[in-house]
């Protein structure tokens, strides 16, 4: 019954995943004026507003992991006051609070397992859109970076983040894949799974690449049939070796000679700015945002006029709001991880929901890959981001939610 109530606020924010995910505004140039991923969220969260009223309940701030975001984002405001870039930092810390919506939205509308794995489902379909799209654009030679990485639109015209993205969805397309449901989800779901490695490679990421590693062994060591799991794996691994092309063999290889490679020591740079800053302004940093335009007074005089970014999501954070900001994002983000670690742990060692189960090990494994690209990449204002999160963070609610339910049964 109470379900039943916030529904339209669930359809809605599978509407704002697909819309994410599979990029519609850029899909379907002619919606973009309606902004669809805003649209969705917006409805999303009024929704949920109404169903809370309706149902006379308050909403749960989904601490500690929630009071870490929501103190996160207090003090990206507060840096307006320090900030190298005031002008950079407002609409910033205001994106930034918009994704703690969204996040914070999600966790209570995917209210049960049957929720979450049609969030999960959803995802894994639109993830066919980038996919194939990134595909197509590297076999018509459609702007390519670099002259050879594979890119998309929208926010997937940077290769590193179409990767990053891409390897959270394998492990759950895997899954989706071997698992006994319809046929038609299980063959969709084993395409996207292909088609996103597939792209994965052709984006040339090595963040990418590492992050697939990771979360492919992850999600093979987590698994119950891990003979199954490790064959899957192989066999991905297999056509990675059999059907890359050289020139991501030679690329991926460059991670042993990095002082030679131009990209890799602009990620050595802007890690010897984040320091100078750190040790310049160890609590606060210079401001959300800010990191670029603070360059100048911290880089290496090799480095002076690159502009970087911090390549690194935690070394972003450092750079432009301290310690305190690096703290309370790590708070956040170990939460969400551990949680659905400690749901995983706890389905397996107590025979419980067998979907539950799978969908945990499945998003424990997307999120370390995701994670390990983004210390790659450096993206914190990012929907992707947050969101993945907040399914991480869904698997601990709802497998605390049938635990006290079913001991309430029993008792």
């Amino acid at each position: 019954m109470r379900q039943g109530k916030d529904a339209f606020a669930f359809v809605a924010i599978v509407g704002f995943a697909v819309s994410t995910y599979a990029s519609v505004a850029h899909l379907f140039p002619a919606l973009g004026a309606l902004r669809p991923a805003l649209f969705c969220a917006l409805i999303a969260l009024a929704g949920l507003a109404m169903g809370r009223v309706a149902q006379g309940r308050g909403v749960s701030l989904d601490a500690p992991r929630g009071i870490f975001l929501l103190a996160l984002c207090a003090w990206a405001f507060c840096s307006l006051s320090w900030s190298r870039a005031p002008e950079v930092t407002r609409p910033m810390a205001f994106e930034l609070c918009k994704l703690a919506a969204i996040y914070l939205t999600a966790i209570h509308v995917v209210s049960s397992t049957a929720r979450l794995s049609r969030l999960c489902l959803a995802i894994v379909i639109a993830a066919l859109a980038p996919a194939f799209g990134t595909i197509d654009h590297w076999r018509g030679g459609i702007d390519l970076v670099d002259g050879f990485r594979a890119s998309w639109e929208g926010v997937y015209e940077d290769p590193n983040h179409l990767a990053m993205t891409l390897v959270s969805i394998v492990p759950l397309a895997l899954f989706f894949a071997l698992s006994r449901r319809a046929l038609w989800q299980r063959a969709v779901a084993a395409v996207s799974a292909v088609g996103s490695v597939a792209a994965i490679v052709l984006t040339h990421s090595r963040g990418g690449a590492l992050g697939l590693a990771l979360c492919a062994i992850t999600w093979a060591m987590l698994g119950k049939r891990r003979l199954r799991a490790a064959s899957a794996v192989v066999l991905l691994f297999l056509a990675v070796a059999l059907f890359a092309p050289s020139s991501f063999w030679d690329r991926t290889e460059s991670l042993g000679s990095f002082e030679r490679d131009v990209s890799a020591m602009g990620r050595v740079f802007a890690w010897e700015v984040t320091a100078d800053i750190s040790r310049d302004r160890p609590l606060g940093g210079v401001g959300l945002g800010a990191f670029p335009l603070a360059w100048e007074d911290y880089a290496p005089r090799e480095a002076r006029g690159l502009a970087l970014v911090a390549h690194n999501v935690f070394l972003s954070v450092l750079g432009e709001l301290g310690l305190v900001g690096l703290s309370l994002l790590l708070g956040f983000v170990g939460g969400a991880l551990g949680g659905a670690f400690g749901a995983w742990r706890a389905l397996d060692s107590s025979g419980g929901d067998a979907e539950l189960l799978g969908l945990s090990r499945s998003l424990v494994a997307g999120g370390a890959g995701f994670l390990l690209c983004d210390l790659f990449s450096g993206y914190l204002i990012s929907a992707h981001f947050f969101f993945f999160w907040a399914l991480l963070a869904s698997c601990e609610r709802v497998q605390a939610r049938a635990h006290v339910e079913s001991s309430r049964a029993f008792a």
